[in-house]
């Protein structure tokens, strides 16, 4: 599907935003599980949308335990390659939320060219570096 409506009209650019979400159950089915989280039984799905139509391009039912990063960069790395190589020359990038801050994820990223942008909790040396850049800010422009 996604051929036709590129043939039609090609993207200038591809944003993928990736999340995941709890599709409830209710009963024994296979792979679900209580999630944490979200305080309730299901499974736990990866979904890759485009973030600029909204269109799913890619889903991947997991069982409901699953951490939300995990297996998110072998996740993205065929739709990043997809697009690489049928728009060398276009921007391709990700956003996501903190769930999917992973090194694993930021290394695929990295080797297709994807610009991306996640979220990152709040932790205690992101608030010292913040801090710090904060200080040296507030006297460069008290004293020029």
């Amino acid at each position: 599907m996604r051929d036709v409506i590129y043939s039609i009209c090609p993207p200038e650019y591809i944003l993928f935003d990736i999340d995941s979400t709890l599709f409830n159950t209710y009963g024994q089915q296979e792979g679900e599980a209580f999630n944490y989280h979200y305080q309730s039984h299901g499974y736990h799905p990866l979904l890759c949308y485009d973030g600029l139509t909204g269109d799913l391009l890619k889903a991947e039912l997991r069982d409901g335990t699953m951490y939300c990063s995990n297996g998110a960069a072998e996740f993205m790395e065929p739709l990043l390659k997809e697009y690489r190589e049928r728009f060398p020359e276009m921007l391709v990038a990700l956003r996501s939320d903190s769930g999917f801050a992973s090194p694993d994820l930021y290394n695929v990223c990295e080797k297709y060219n994807c610009k991306y942008t996640i979220r990152l909790k709040i932790n205690k040396t992101l608030t010292t570096l913040a801090s710090a850049k904060d200080e040296s800010l507030y006297r460069a422009t008290r004293f020029n």
